[in-house]
């Protein structure tokens, strides 16, 4: 708190700070668990941010996202190992440490060169293993007994130096984001609140084209028996999502925070979810993208790239240059693919990257939706359903209700003029029919009341296709294997986009930018673009497709 006051009151503080807060289990239920008895409004945001967390990495944002608290809840020591930062500063006096040699390694590799290490040390050999470790100028501070040491080792740090995208001014680099849709707003917004100048291109008419287009949808964490790194991952993506979404949306109309209610059916009993709730993408896009530091030019088709010095060329299919930038992240969804995978840009990417996005699977999925009339929503009551297909009633200015259930899934063809042909997508009223049976089956009064709605021509509808990974985790990371040629890629959301887009955007940033990861680094490789098919997840792929 007291570094939160003093970044408040610097008139020449830094764009954003970066905190990485740790937490023993006990202290943070000691002091989050209960409702906040302080009135800081700074102390109140901390609390609300905080609260109901499980053991682990967590991202919050602060000060409108300018305060970026990366809080770890848990044994400090095992966090060590599993960090991803370079700090300017360690403040360590706190923490109840087993001082010994290894401890010593543990903090130097946190360090980035001319890091400052304030600590408690108990008596011993303690300076000998700082000095080991490449601390230097060790001393003791004139006002406690901590000791106060640089880490500015005599060999080179190689791996640790920092990313090429670091040695270059955020205030002056541009970065151009290829898609608006969910995927690429995210990341142009989490960019630019780091100061970067951003340009959006898009070949549709209007943000939100494709599958990011759906009215509503949920933003709901994945449970597991094992607690997979999926279903780890999806909290803390949901938790950041919806912290946008607070910020940025108008509560009761663009989104609420209003739980979910998981239907389980003969797994087990019904699952509530607290933090959860319904967002209507198109509005989080629009409000993402509406950051004074974000360009964004609609109707912009990017066809292939050229690549000179440190600058990349965005070329359209008649060679016109559209624009240069620094960066570019793909988040285009199959357009990712065609793109990267051309034989022109066998240098600028991993060797397996064609692999992995072979492996990307289209699902077409169409939602019913209508109006009801107010005093027929009252009795569904305001809490989405999902487990069997979803179900969201939103009210509405004036007397109705809006309601939507699906959505379909169904295999599709990659989405091009070329395939179209090839494939079948079921008959919409088809699709209609689905989304009532399942509909009957996760509520059946609703299912009954609505079922007039989709005689005839039935309901409303939106259609999309997803863009979806083999591990139904989407590619958060760099194109070639190092991320320091300048391309990165946000693809294969599937139909999780609003529970792992935010998060995949600021690990996309923090590793652009050279800052603290949002989780922790082995549990970040489980959205890495280089990630490799398992030969398990390929049988079991293969399995649900027979």
């Amino acid at each position: 708190m007291a570094t939160w006051l003093a970044w408040q009151a610097d008139p020449q503080r830094p764009t954003m700070l970066h905190y990485v807060g740790h937490i023993s289990l006990e202290d943070y239920e000691q002091y989050f668990s209960k409702p906040s008895l302080s009135t800081s409004d700074q102390y109140q945001a901390l609390h609300k941010a905080a609260s109901d967390r499980a053991r682990g990495i967590h991202r919050l944002l602060l000060e409108k996202g300018q305060i970026s608290l990366t809080l770890c809840i848990g044994d400090s020591k095992a966090f060590f190992a599993d960090h991803h930062l370079f700090a300017d500063t360690l403040w360590v006096d706190a923490l109840p440490l087993d001082w010994d040699k290894w401890t010593a390694k543990a903090l130097a590799r946190l360090c980035r060169r001319g890091a400052t290490l304030i600590a408690h040390v108990p008596e011993g050999p303690n300076a000998a293993w700082l000095q080991e470790a490449g601390f230097v100028q060790i001393a003791a501070t004139p006002t406690s007994n901590a000791l106060r040491a640089t880490f500015d080792p005599p060999w080179k740090l190689g791996a640790k130096e920092p990313p090429v995208a670091k040695l270059r001014s955020s205030s002056t680099s541009h970065c151009c984001v290829v898609g608006a849709g969910i995927s690429g707003a995210s990341v142009a917004y989490a960019l630019a609140r780091r100061g970067w100048r951003v340009t959006v291109l898009d070949k549709a008419a209007h943000p939100a084209g494709g599958a990011s287009g759906l009215p509503a949808g949920l933003v709901v964490p994945h449970i597991s028996a094992d607690d997979s790194p999926r279903s780890r991952l999806s909290r803390v993506g949901a938790r950041l999502m919806l912290q946008h979404a607070e910020e940025l949306l108008s509560h009761g109309a663009d989104w609420a925070m209003s739980g979910v209610l998981e239907h389980r059916f003969s797994e087990g009993p019904d699952r509530s979810h607290t933090h959860a709730g319904w967002i209507k993408p198109r509005a989080l896009v629009g409000a993402w993208l509406a950051h004074p530091c974000i360009t964004v030019r609609y109707g912009a088709d990017v066809h292939h790239l050229e690549h000179q010095d440190t600058t990349w060329s965005l070329l359209d299919a008649a060679g016109d240059k559209l624009l240069d930038a620094d960066m570019v992240v793909f988040a285009n969804a199959y357009g990712a693919r065609a793109m990267l995978s051309a034989s022109e840009m066998a240098l600028h990417r991993a060797a397996t990257l064609p692999l992995t996005l072979g492996d990307l699977q289209a699902v077409h999925g169409t939602a019913s939706l209508g109006t009801v009339l107010k005093d027929v929503a009252r009795a569904w009551g305001t809490l989405p359903h999902n487990g069997n297909g979803c179900f969201i009633s939103i009210q509405q200015r004036g007397d109705t209700s809006f309601w939507l259930a699906g959505s379909s899934f169904e295999p599709d063809a990659e989405p091009t003029a070329a395939t179209m042909g090839l494939h079948r997508i079921a008959p919409l009223s088809e699709q209609h029919a689905n989304n009532l049976a399942r509909l009957h089956v996760l509520l059946p009064e609703v299912g009954e009341t609505l079922t007039p709605q989709f005689r005839g021509g039935g309901p409303d509808s939106w259609s999309g296709t997803r863009c979806v990974t083999h591990d139904r985790l989407p590619l958060a990371g760099p194109v070639d294997a190092q991320g320091r040629n300048g391309l990165w890629m946000q693809v294969g959301m599937g139909a999780r986009g609003l529970t792992f887009s935010a998060l995949g955007a600021e690990l996309i940033a923090a590793r652009i930018c050279g800052e603290p990861w949002p989780v922790e680094s082995s549990l970040a490789r489980s959205m890495d673009s280089q990630r490799r098919r398992k030969r398990r997840a390929l049988r079991e792929v293969e399995s649900d497709n027979t």
